[in-house]
């Protein structure tokens, strides 16, 4: 947990340079409870509940709601989702697999530690969660007491509250448990034990169908609607077995071994894709995480046709149906574009640590030799995610040449013209940009995205507490050109123009 954690300094360190839209909504909300004010779930996201605040809320009482103190957050949820995947791997399938799974984790990808940058965005909170409510079944299973039923329960509705996700989750813990009772004599009493599960899980759930109620605005109202077009799934796949995949496990993606994101590009909008990496460390890299990541589903494959008990069987059921669903939800969702959508199969991190500890774990028991052999794959799948992540920092400028943590400056010319400027409350621009300049101007700029965007604050463009923009933060953009000459054709006026952004005063 303590190399989790020191490999994540770099990243916690540059929050505000790799900063974006949707993690700055994360910021803001944060600043919000800081202040004393909780909402129910996330504006316009009533899909996704509030709790993942409290990652970062201790540290933002302490020293300010900022970047650094927000993407700490990202940082804990990680932790969490370890602890909770080595609990599970320890009462599943014992303590040397669960040591041995802990190595993917540790040394785990640069697109992981890329995930544990986000709050919200990166969903490790609810693989977490994941994660831990695999644990409960196990323990419902296997203890056959009614306090463990119940915490499961409970732990699943509050998983609903914490984000809609974990409803894949639910999907399959629901055949999982089914097949456990099944193996273990399908008595009547663990049948009604079981039924214990839907108080607890309404108990848990409330909040989320609450906040609903109360705040029913969606801003992602089709979200999650599926599509079905042929060529459209086509691309999907292709960019699921291409991009995402060797994303998560490996950090690269194929086939130029692209370590996404560039952020050595100018500031903006986006996705920001990295540049095709020849070396042979990138292939190295990449290979090892692909090739563990394939010994690992085998492993999970062969245990669950073999389980030692009808908890365990039940455990690698759920899990490898988890991972069909979580599969298959990302092929037919209709917001499946690139790379950066490899944040919707974190919950595959979970079996992807069993299995590859079922793999090190069956290898070091064929004697002297194969222990060996497990320590040195080990070693060298720790030393190949180590160098590579070195390689990353090094190339966004957050380490030195001795490896020690660097703060790079962030250098954004619309937040300096913002900063020099106190008496503008109000901006309109694209979404990556206003809610970004809102929070790093510590709320004091409230931020309208273009009517084409999601509005995630719609109460800061109505009356009584919003109001028309002050300016126009203008990229060059397809979408922006209607805005900046209506801005200009209504008296305004350029104010300042600086590296692809233009600042126009707004009075229509």
């Amino acid at each position: 947990l303590v190399w989790v954690v020191v490999v994540r300094v770099p990243l916690v360190l540059n929050a505000e340079s790799h900063l974006d839209s949707d993690l700055a909504v994360d910021g803001l909300t944060l600043g919000e409870a800081v202040r004393g004010h909780w909402r129910w779930h996330y504006p316009g996201t009533p899909h996704i509940g509030t709790l993942p605040v409290l990652l970062s809320w201790p540290q933002a009482c302490a020293w300010g709601a900022n970047p650094i103190m927000l993407v700490s957050g990202g940082t804990v949820a990680y932790v969490g989702l370890v602890a909770a995947t080595f609990l599970l791997t320890w009462r599943a399938f014992g303590p040397p697999v669960a040591a041995w799974g802990l190595v993917p984790l540790a040394f785990a990808s640069t697109g992981v530690i890329w995930l544990s940058g986000r709050i919200t965005g990166g969903h490790l909170p609810a693989a977490a969660w994941h994660a831990g409510a695999f644990a409960l079944l196990h323990a419902a299973l296997a203890n056959d007491r009614p306090r463990d039923v119940l915490a499961l329960g409970l732990w699943c509705g509050l998983g609903v509250s914490l984000d809609t996700m974990f409803l894949v989750t639910l999907a399959s813990l629901l055949p999982a448990a089914a097949a456990g009772w099944w193996l273990s004599g399908r008595s009547r009493r663990g049948l009604l034990r079981g039924l214990l599960v839907v108080p607890a899980f309404l108990a848990g759930a409330w909040p989320s169908q609450v906040g609903a109620r109360l705040d029913p605005y969606d801003a992602y109202q089709d979200q999650f609607r599926p599509i079905f077009r042929r060529d459209v799934l086509e691309g999907h796949a292709r960019v699921l077995v291409r991009d995402c995949l060797p994303r998560l496990f490996a950090g690269h993606r194929l086939p130029g071994l692209q370590a996404d994101p560039d952020l050595s590009a100018p500031v903006g909008p986006g996705p920001s894709r990295g540049r095709p990496d020849p070396s042979p460390l990138a292939a190295a890299a990449t290979a090892a995480g692909l090739v563990l990541a394939l010994a690992s589903t085998v492993a999970l494959i062969a245990q669950g046709l073999s389980p030692r008990d009808a908890a365990q069987g039940a455990v690698c059921l759920g899990l490898l149906a988890s991972s069909v669903a979580v599969v298959t939800g990302s092929v037919l969702n209709r917001n499946i574009f690139n790379s950066d959508n490899y944040r919707y199969l974190v919950d595959l991190l979970v079996p992807w640590s069993i299995g590859s500890g079922l793999t090190l774990r069956s290898l070091a028991r064929r004697g002297p030799g194969g222990l060996a052999a497990a320590v040195l794959l080990a070693a060298t799948l720790a030393g190949l995610m180590t160098l590579d992540t070195t390689r990353w920092y090094a190339r966004f400028g957050w380490i030195d040449a001795q490896g020690r943590p660097v703060h790079k400056p962030l250098d954004d010319p619309a937040l300096a013209w913002l900063e020099a400027h106190p008496e503008v409350r109000r901006i309109l621009g694209s979404y990556w940009d206003v809610y970004r300049l809102s929070f790093l101007t510590g709320g004091r700029v409230q931020g309208v995205p273009y009517p084409i965007y999601p509005d995630r604050f719609p109460e800061w463009s109505l009356p009584p507490s919003g109001g028309p923009p002050d300016v126009l933060l203008i990229r060059p953009s397809p979408e922006a050109w209607p805005f900046l000459e209506s801005a200009l054709r209504s008296g305004g006026r350029v104010l300042h123009q600086a590296r692809g952004i233009a600042i126009v005063s707004w009075s229509g």
